[in-house]
């Protein structure tokens, strides 16, 4: 009990009551926002299974011709910081306060508190590598599906034997996962702390909502690699 006394006591100092109340609110209208913009990002993704690219390559001029991509960046972006500004007020910053909450959840013992430790974990991964998959794709807009598909399918450093890893797959692949574990239980912490939905039921359906995205995600990747072996850089998608 002393443990929980001394961090809420530590990330509460100067809390006021409505302050609180509406870095909370701030802090759950981002994070939906933001998990609607990743399920529907991955849904634009999931295109590359039809035409083999072609509808891809279509939505995205689509989303420059109609600036929703020029608009829709900074504004994502904007977003996320302030969800980042909004989460990261209480959390644990400080080494110390950071040890206290690890003795704290090992002695609690509580799913849902590891649950928590996951998306501050999580939280760590996605600001770099997001910041990464931001960087890399304006840097080489605009968007094709064939040079998407040579980017995952691009073979890394090679190993003895002629063995290689393809980096950014396997960088994709951590992504989605920390992604989606991120968005699915953000989102059931979310309902449960302001009693919108039964708890154990919008578990099972976020469950299932996140299996989905998953399968979607793993599979797009999968095509982009078929695709870059099928279309050399630079080709045309018939």
């Amino acid at each position: 009990m002393e443990l929980a006394k001394t961090l809420q006591k530590t990330l509460n100092q100067k809390a006021n009551p409505k302050t609180d109340l509406y870095v909370d609110l701030a802090e759950s209208i981002t994070g939906i926002i933001l998990v609607g913009f990743l399920w529907m990002h991955m849904l634009f993704v999931g295109t590359i299974y039809i035409n083999n690219g072609v509808l891809f390559n279509s939505l995205s001029e689509g989303l420059d011709k109609y600036y929703l991509a020029q608009i829709g960046i900074p504004a994502t972006v904007l977003v996320i910081l302030i969800h980042i500004f909004m989460a990261g007020r209480r959390a644990p910053m400080r080494l110390r306060d950071l040890r206290i909450a690890w003795r704290l959840t090992k002695s609690i013992r509580h799913a849902d508190t590891w649950i928590w430790v996951g998306q501050v974990i999580t939280a760590l991964i996605i600001g770099i590598m997001a910041s990464m998959h931001l960087w890399t794709i304006m840097s080489t807009w605009p968007i094709e599906a064939v040079k998407s598909a040579h980017r995952v399918a691009e073979d890394g450093i090679a190993f003895m034997g002629g063995f290689s890893i393809k980096y950014y797959l396997w960088f994709y692949v951590l992504l989605l996962l920390a992604g989606e574990y991120h968005a699915g239980f953000g989102l059931y912490r979310i309902f449960v702390k302001w009693g919108w939905f039964e708890r154990h039921k919008m578990g099972y359906v976020l469950k299932g909502i996140t299996v989905i995205i998953l399968l979607i995600g793993f599979g797009a990747l999968y095509m982009f690699v078929r695709l870059a072996e099928m279309v050399p850089m630079g080709g045309a998608l018939h």
